[in-house]
């Protein structure tokens, strides 16, 4: 369905915000695109739809050469941008009448399109009202109606639950989880858990360039003997304890997590070293005359797997 090869995307600086990126999404699949902020998860999307153009490589929707056909292509594709342009001004139905023109609808079938997504997103209630007066999460809806109007057999949603509540977080995965039985589905988020809810395959960027690309299940089975240690140190400081702790060898990486009482800090250190961590921490404990209250190995999350293969820009970040 989409095969992206060798794909490069340089806007003049010295790194390229897409490295040299392949992989392959086939039909029906859910995937799930992650990576940090600047990672250039939104190039490549805005590359497979073709609304920027690679520098090198190329992307094939269906086996058609987005350059080549870009008509085609964006026919076959619905792409819900983090930031949705709506018209304000508009009625939800005015808007989705708007787009279903621009698509090329008319009559019966405009009819049709415009009450099948009012319906399926779940937009009765609001289909008279301005789009300037609903909250976040309906606006989320238009802009996904709005996205599906043409029936694409592709759907790229960039962000689709950020500003969102718990309550409307609920209720957009749901409608995802109904579009994934006819629609091959790209979305990229920073809320793990939405991936881990959702998705059946995992592709992680980093830097520009892919880090991993697995099924959800693969991905947490390879990194299966990978450790973290949950541990609470009981002290006066947190700012002293944090300092220590996180320049501790044998860890990939080192984050506070919460207070437990009024001195006592917990911690989640992905271990590159469990043994190295665990003398190591004992010892600065010990030397700093702390108190180490609890510490426990467990298996990493989605979040520590990420964590653990975007360390190093991580680790960029914090030092500038």
């Amino acid at each position: 369905m989409i095969k992206v090869k060798n794909l490069v995307k340089n806007y003049g600086g010295k790194k390229p915000a897409v490295n040299d990126v392949t992989f392959s999404i086939g039909k029906g699949e859910i995937v799930g695109l992650l990576g940090p902020n600047g990672a250039g998860k939104t190039t490549i999307m805005k590359m497979i739809t073709g609304y920027l153009n690679p520098s090198q490589g190329e992307v094939l929707v269906d086996g058609i050469n987005t350059l080549d056909d870009p008509i085609t292509v964006k026919s076959k594709i619905g792409y819900l941008p983090e930031r949705s342009p709506l018209y304000n001004d508009m009625t939800v139905y005015e808007y989705l009448s708007f787009v279903a023109d621009v698509r090329g609808l008319v009559g019966n079938e405009k009819y049709q399109k415009i009450t099948e997504m009012i319906v399926l997103v779940n937009l009765e209630k609001v289909v008279a009202r301005k789009i300037k007066e609903l909250s976040n999460g309906y606006k989320k809806r238009v802009g996904l109606a709005s996205a599906m109007i043409h029936d694409p057999e592709i759907l790229i949603l960039d962000e689709p639950t950020a500003g969102l509540d718990p309550n409307q977080i609920i209720m957009f995965r749901k409608i995802l989880r109904r579009l994934s039985e006819q629609k091959t589905i790209i979305l990229s988020t920073h809320v793990l858990s939405e991936i881990e809810a959702i998705c059946e395959k995992v592709i992680i960027i980093n830097s520009g360039k892919i880090v991993a690309d697995n099924s959800l299940q693969e991905l947490m089975e390879n990194n299966s003997k990978e450790t973290f240690l949950d541990f609470v140190v009981e002290a006066e400081k947190l700012a002293e304890v944090e300092n220590v702790v996180c320049s501790l060898d044998g860890a990939w990486n080192v984050e506070f997590e919460k207070k437990e009482t009024r001195n006592q800090f917990r911690f989640k250190a992905l271990l590159s070293s469990a043994a190295e961590f665990k003398s190591k921490l004992t010892e600065a404990v010990n030397a700093k005359g702390w108190k180490l209250i609890y510490a426990e190995e467990k298996k990493p999350n989605l979040e520590e797997i990420f964590l653990k293969l975007t360390a190093n820009t991580q680790e960029i970040e914090h030092a500038q």
